[in-house]
């Protein structure tokens, strides 16, 4: 998180809270050395909110 993304916990409310998707992508992890956290936060802040998520890496592909 910082000043240009969010935190898992920031992202976890935005995900829950105001875009309520069946799917989530976890973006910017580790692209940045000021960017902390990893999906695997992000999920423990999303706890059980019904949202599926993928967390990939670069390079990965995914069908829905």
């Amino acid at each position: 998180g910082g000043h240009f993304t969010m935190d898992p916990r920031d992202a976890a409310y935005a995900t829950r809270e105001l875009v309520k998707p069946k799917f989530a992508i976890p973006m910017h992890y580790g692209a940045n050395p000021l960017g902390k956290g990893t999906p695997k936060e992000y999920m423990g802040a999303l706890g059980d909110a019904g949202v599926k998520v993928f967390p990939l890496k670069p390079g990965d592909k995914i069908e829905f």
